[in-house]
């Protein structure tokens, strides 16, 4: 947890179904609080083993706007 916290995202490969990996990013509330997570995912062989060296980067920007906009509705 220590690692996802650090890099802002997670990852998951075959964990959650056998054969799907997915990349998630946290959505923030007041305060910071994790409050919903953006999330792809999709077959391993499309996705590959390390679905986070190709998707985390758009993955956390969408999260991060997300935060933002719901920041600024407050």
């Amino acid at each position: 947890l220590a690692s996802v916290r650090r890099r802002g995202w997670a990852h998951s490969i075959g964990e959650r179904e056998q054969g799907v990996a997915s990349v998630s990013a946290p959505i923030r509330g007041t305060g910071g609080k994790v409050i919903a997570a953006v999330s792809v995912s999709g077959p391993i062989e499309r996705l590959t083993r390390t679905p986070g060296r190709l998707h985390a980067a758009p993955v956390v920007s969408a999260a991060e706007r997300i935060t933002e906009s719901m920041r600024r509705a407050n």
